[in-house]
């Protein structure tokens, strides 16, 4: 795989990009991220709230995504986990809007992206609670940028999503 690193990219050159190592790459401030993929752990994690998600949203016009791309100005991230309300077209490339709920799982790698710019950027793209999941603390924040609060859950807890009303979830069923 070629070095990206050293190079500035627009949105076009980046969707023009072939890479078929398997890796995730993302678009921020015209910087090319790649991601490794998730370890088991982090699988299961995501797993685990892609469950509880999908189970909690079953009958309500809200669906939930893994590893969906969001454009927004000249960025495009890859969020582990995104709820999103009332997508009716499922056929296209990148989601252009805001989710309601957008979940990143930390792992060496993504620790900073996720937890500085990664915040910084899904506040400007107007997604309403952004969580972080760490698998080592097993800790999930929640930011609620709405109402400009933010709580940490620990394995012990039930999280408590203000986002929902009634999403309540056990941080045991999460980290196993």
């Amino acid at each position: 795989m070629e070095d990206y690193s050293l190079k500035k990219f627009s949105l076009a050159e980046f969707s023009n990009l072939e890479t078929k190592d398997g890796n995730r790459y993302e678009l921020i401030d015209g910087i090319v991220l790649m991601s490794p993929r998730p370890n088991i752990k982090h699988q299961e994690i995501m797993g685990n709230l892609h469950y509880e998600l999908r189970n909690f949203l079953k009958g309500k016009p809200c669906k939930v995504f893994t590893e969906i791309e969001l454009q927004f100005e000249n960025n495009v991230l890859i969020p582990d986990i995104s709820v999103i309300c009332g997508l009716e077209n499922t056929d296209i490339q990148r989601y252009k809007k805001a989710p309601e709920i957008v979940i990143e799982i930390l792992s060496k790698s993504s620790r900073y992206t996720d937890t500085f710019t990664k915040l910084y950027k899904y506040e400007l793209l107007g997604v309403k609670e952004y969580w972080i999941a760490n698998p080592d603390t097993e800790i999930i924040t929640i930011y609620n940028f709405e109402n400009k609060t933010n709580n940490e859950y620990s394995k012990s807890n039930k999280l408590i999503s203000q986002v929902f009303n009634q999403l309540e979830i056990n941080l045991s069923d999460i980290f196993l």
